[in-house]
């Protein structure tokens, strides 16, 4: 081997274990898991709630939340919903475009494989000789030259320092990002459609107490009005019993265009008639709403780090840090040589008019090593963009658990607070009862007015409506709950693929 193509050789060879050792050193800094773990340190949640838990239930049930009401009907509207979402719709699609990806990302791996097939003809232009008199005379020529040949052609970038394999684990998080962000839809979707179903239902109870107290200020105004025109009631006093009782019906007025408006929520939500979907809530025999209807349907008793867990959004953020990290390797690891390999396999037949030959070709390379050296600072550039595409994504998720943090204990504490304020008012709604007990007797027998009576009324009606607001707040802040856990959620539902497929 001539000595100047030995040391060109060598100077290779010492140029690409260079660049492989370099690359291991790049692998081990960029290792996903260890990176992640070291900056997670500094974004653990508390190591316990501060916030009151909640007694009894279990987490199970978290699973099966919506059940425990025992009310088909929201199971419906929660089903209807889920087919009319655009933002489920807008996942899928996601999803999708997710799988489309790594199935790209996959096949860059692999070697390519293509058939080829050629047919050609060509006459070859005779060669002019003398005769042996010395007279010129061209020489005919042997006829056409037939070639047809049919082949494979394969191509392979070989992934030596794993380029394309950062690639494919950033599209396989990219992919987990989008399915868990279809159960984040899904979840938010269900609380959303069960808060609007209760606070209709809440709205339609609170109605009936409205128009109680409507009906009992119309009755003292009326009255007051018979007592003022017989000379017993001062002028001024049956202004104020009108005033009341005009009150009162803009109170009923203004409740039933609450309800309309809650009615309408449910509507655009599952697309169900409004018509069909009020007589559904006129039919349904689910249980009635209560201060215990929602009194224990799961537990929180985990540390945080562990509820944190089993929220797809925080999931999300965790693969889109891991995705980044992905980027940024692969982006790194673009400065480093690139090394592809060619080669094909077919058979050939060659005919002319004196001769016909067949057989098998094939060839192997070229072998080629391509070293960037110049490209204007495009690699450089790209490089920086991943690394402030990294440092956004771990500020989202440290924002993500933050926030997953803040609403678990936000719901608590309103769950702690209404508990505590619903026994305090079942004792004044108790109380008042009692005392309205008391004046219609006194009433009966003549001790006491209409008018006394009426006010006593309306002031038990009153510590009805605490105790509903109450349920509704409760009930709400279970929903709050039910989400800020992660509606069910568990990280083991991201290993599982899901059944969405395109409609071609």
């Amino acid at each position: 081997m001539p000595k100047n193509k030995s040391i060109k050789i060598n100077t290779l060879i010492v140029i690409a274990s260079s660049a492989l050792i370099s690359s291991c050193t790049l692998l081990e800094y960029l290792k996903p898991n260890d990176f992640f773990q070291k900056k997670l340190k500094d974004t653990a949640p508390a190591p316990a709630w501060i916030a009151p838990l909640p007694h009894q239930g279990s987490l199970k049930a978290l699973n099966a939340f919506w059940a425990q009401y025992q009310d088909p009907l929201l199971i419906t509207l929660i089903s209807a919903a889920e087919k009319e979402s655009v933002d489920l719709a807008t996942a899928k699609t996601r999803i999708m475009q997710a799988r489309s990806n790594r199935a790209i990302a996959n096949g860059a791996l692999l070697p390519t494989l293509g058939a080829t097939s050629s047919s050609s003809i060509s006459v070859e232009q005779p060669t002019p000789k003398y005769k042996n008199k010395g007279g010129f005379n061209p020489i005919q020529s042997g006829g056409p030259t037939r070639s047809n040949q049919i082949g494979l052609q394969s191509a392979w970038e070989l992934d030596l320092f794993g380029e394309n394999a950062a690639e494919l684990d950033a599209s396989k998080a990219n992919l987990l990002v989008a399915e868990s962000s279809w159960h984040e839809a899904r979840v938010a979707l269900a609380a959303e459609v069960a808060t609007s179903y209760f606070d209709y239902r809440y709205c339609n109870q609170q109605l009936g107490i409205t128009k109680a107290d409507a009906a009992s200020r119309h009755e003292t105004a009326r009255l007051t009005d018979i007592s003022a025109k017989a000379g017993f009631t001062d002028e001024g006093s049956g202004y104020v019993a009108q005033a009341s009782d005009a009150a009162g019906q803009q109170q009923v007025l203004q409740q039933q265009a609450s309800c309309d408006s809650t009615i309408k929520e449910l509507v655009a939500l599952t697309n169900i008639v409004e018509a069909d979907l009020k007589q559904k809530m006129q039919q349904n025999n689910a249980p009635k709403l209560d201060e215990k209807t929602s009194a224990a349907l799961f537990s929180i008793s985990q540390i945080p780090a562990e509820v944190i867990a089993q929220r797809p959004d925080v999931y999300m953020a965790e693969q889109d840090v891991m995705a980044a990290i992905a980027e940024l390797k692969s982006s790194k690891l673009n400065r480093y040589p690139t090394i592809s390999l060619n080669g094909s396999i077919g058979l050939l037949h060659l005919s002319t008019k004196n001769y016909t030959s067949s057989g098998g070709v094939w060839s192997l390379g070229p072998l080629s090593i391509s070293f960037p050296i110049f490209d204007g600072g495009k690699a450089q550039a790209n490089i920086e963009a991943k690394s402030v595409k990294l440092d956004e994504t771990f500020t989202s998720y440290r924002s993500k658990v933050r926030t997953a943090v803040k609403e678990v204990e936000q719901a608590l504490v309103t769950l702690d607070s209404t508990e505590k304020r619903t026994q305090t008012a079942q004792v004044a709604a108790t109380s008042y009862k009692a005392a309205l007990a008391s004046t219609e007797i006194k009433y009966q027998s003549g001790f006491t007015n209409i008018i006394e009576l009426e006010d006593i009324r309306r002031t038990s009606l009153q510590a009805d409506t605490n105790i509903v607001s109450l349920s509704k707040e409760r009930n709400n802040a279970w929903i709050s709950l039910y989400r800020a856990a992660g509606g069910g959620w568990t990280e083991a539902e991201a290993s599982k693929p899901l059944a969405i497929k395109t409609d071609n």
